[in-house]
């Protein structure tokens, strides 16, 4: 069910919380030439309404103009670009 090593401490330290999360449905964004695309965050925490997705700093930097559309369109999605975020995130 959890596909990193980061995805797998995130769950635990949500559990360690009593965070009820949920793997979510996909979402739909739109890129800066406006195209339709299917985004899925690994993490929804429904008592806060909020999506996580854990993302190594590589990956994020590569990805950085598709993540800025996505903070843009979904504020309450929240990139976590470290081990150690995964492993002491507070909600």
């Amino acid at each position: 069910m959890l596909d990193s090593s980061w995805e797998e401490a995130l769950a635990m330290r949500l559990d360690e919380l009593d965070i009820n999360w949920l793997r979510p449905d996909p979402m739909k964004w739109v890129d800066a030439d406006g195209l339709d695309h299917n985004y899925f965050p690994d993490f929804y925490l429904p008592d806060f309404d909020i999506y996580l997705d854990p993302k190594n700093p590589q990956a994020f930097r590569v990805q950085k103009h598709k993540i800025d559309c996505l903070q843009e369109q979904i504020p309450n999605l929240v990139f976590l670009t470290s081990l150690a975020d995964c492993k002491n995130y507070k909600p």
